[in-house]
């Protein structure tokens, strides 16, 4: 009889059960008719929500066409009980690390990096990142950042380190990983997240010195440069979106959410809502761009709806990658 493994992990900052199985076109069947699943092209299985409801109806379906593994999923819910009861303990706690004590290899995955599962409970509670509005960029680097430290500490207890055990994992980073200044703040950052907003640990991370940042001068194509780079463009609307980046000194992000309602040309101005740090902000608008922007807007077939540049689906903006 064919085995489903249910293996939990996180994706797109959510926790998920995976059901992996060997390729079977019966169990594909089965496991399709499973409420709520998706396959992730990421990690190659089907999966579904961390949900108590979704899980019972996913055993019940799944049971008359195989054997169903739950080691991993009932070793990483134990794991995650224990450790949410800890980090409430620590708090009040400040006590030095305990030795590695020997524990089940049970682990979860995030992103191709392995937590053990002594410290599984530390993502799913990262999630005040989203309860704090902060954007989902940066939400991306936090969590990323944080399955770094992981990863690096196998089975010992992150909730347990001190500001000493922190500085020597921040040496080894830049000494033995070779990461550059950038990448350690944002490292440091998600640190300081963790043990001072959800643990709720004093600001120790005063005592831990940050990396001098390089200042190096932006590169400054000249007006030959711009103009080469213009003419090369024949897509209309690939030479419109540039144009406005360029333009209106825009991030991609900005420019993909420009709705045409943001454009007014009376007082030739772009409103720019929500940008970097959630503030709303107004722009210029040349009368080059206008002139650039019509001949676009009236050369579309069909034509943007909502959004000043729209994707295949009408009213739905263009895609940042």
């Amino acid at each position: 009889m064919p085995s489903i493994l249910f293996e939990p992990f996180v994706h797109r900052q959510q926790e998920v059960i995976g059901l992996r199985f060997a390729q079977h076109a019966t169990l594909n069947r089965a496991v399709r008719s499973v409420p709520g699943v998706k396959w992730s092209q990421t990690h190659r299985c089907w999966y579904i929500p961390l949900n108590e409801e979704l899980c019972k109806k996913a055993l019940q379906l799944l049971s008359p066409h195989a054997q169903l593994d739950t080691h991993k999923l009932l070793s990483y819910l134990r794991s995650r009980k224990k450790g949410a009861n800890r980090a409430m303990v620590l708090q009040q706690d400040s006590r030095p690390p305990a030795a590695a004590a020997r524990m089940p290899e049970t682990t979860l995955l995030y992103k191709g990096a392995r937590i053990h599962h002594a410290n599984a409970h530390l993502l799913p509670l990262m999630q005040q990142l989203i309860l704090k509005g902060y954007s989902p960029s940066t939400i991306r680097t936090y969590l990323n950042e944080m399955a770094q430290l992981l990863k690096a500490l196998k089975q010992l207890p992150a909730d347990e380190l001190t500001t000493q055990h922190l500085k020597r994992y921040l040496v080894y980073c830049f000494e033995k990983l070779g990461l550059k200044e950038n990448t350690l703040h944002s490292r440091m950052n998600a640190l300081k997240f963790y043990y001072e907003q959800v643990l709720g640990h004093e600001k120790f991370f005063w005592e831990i010195p940050r990396p001098k940042k390089q200042l190096i001068l932006p590169k400054v194509l000249s007006d030959v440069e711009i103009g080469r780079m213009f003419r090369a463009l024949t897509n209309l609307k690939h030479k419109a979106i540039l144009f406005t980046a360029y333009s209106a000194g825009l991030r991609v992000s900005e420019v993909v959410n420009l709705k045409l309602k943001d454009i007014d040309t009376a007082r030739m101005t772009l409103f720019i809502e929500k940008a970097k740090g959630k503030k709303d902000r107004v722009v210029n608008l040349s009368p080059l761009l206008l002139d650039i922007l019509r001949g676009y807007i009236r050369q579309s077939n069909p034509r943007p709806t909502v959004y000043l540049f729209e994707g295949d689906a009408a009213g739905e903006r263009y895609s940042v990658r």
